[in-house]
């Protein structure tokens, strides 16, 4: 069974008079509980390709199916849904709200859907991600790796399809960033699908398939 299903996807970014394909004709499978990279050079293409599969990004052609349904043809409130209760998304910026304590960043995903944060739920992943302790706590009192597993937490929180991770330790050093591929490699154990972009070559070894994407192809 597939979580995620790529079908001749394309991106076409214009450039003045040009044309750039960001993504070309891409097609590949994530079977369900898969963990996979995706590397590649810079500006190869990778983190659109995982913004299109996240719906941040509208493909110029093709389709991307999550669980069967193909988001590159549903409409703007349909697309919203799928992105809070289908996908998490890990940044590499955090995207964490600055204003909001770590249990409030974590649940905002339920509040969008107007739904209350099952209390042993959320007991049980802030333990798994070490903060417990660290819930009332602002973003701007967190280390680097606070926030990072805060965003993971987040992204956790409504039990998607499929984790997208782009580039998640690359504002890191080296110790958290480790801790960091660590959680992922441990959420993956659990059963939780995962697609990962990283720059990092030991850290896209780690994952049992890779795929190599170079000037919008993947190889």
């Amino acid at each position: 069974m597939n979580t995620v299903e790529v079908r001749n996807l394309s991106k076409v970014f214009a450039q003045g008079e040009y044309k750039v394909k960001a993504v070309d004709n891409v097609t590949f499978d994530i079977a369900k509980g898969e963990l996979v990279s995706v590397t590649g050079q810079s500006g190869s293409g990778k983190t659109t390709l995982l913004n299109l599969i996240g719906g941040i990004e509208t493909a110029t052609e093709g389709s991307v199916y999550i669980d069967g349904t193909d988001i590159c043809r549903a409409d703007e409130k349909e697309l919203a849904r799928l992105r809070r209760q289908k996908i998490g998304y890990v940044f590499q910026d955090f995207n964490l709200i600055p204003i909001l304590t770590v249990e409030e960043n974590i649940i905002m995903p339920l509040l969008l859907d107007s739904k209350k944060a099952d209390r042993e739920e959320l007991d049980r992943i802030t333990r798994f991600l070490g903060l417990e302790n660290r819930l009332t706590h602002l973003p701007s009192q967190l280390s680097g790796g606070q926030k990072q597993r805060v965003a993971i937490a987040r992204a956790l929180i409504n039990h998607p399809s499929i984790i997208l991770a782009d580039e998640p330790t690359g504002n890191l050093d080296r110790a958290m960033a480790d801790e960091i591929m660590r959680l992922l490699l441990d959420l993956n154990r659990e059963g939780i699908t995962v697609l990962l972009v990283t720059h990092e070559e030991r850290y896209a070894d780690m994952c049992p398939r890779k795929l190599v994407i170079s000037d919008g192809h993947i190889s």
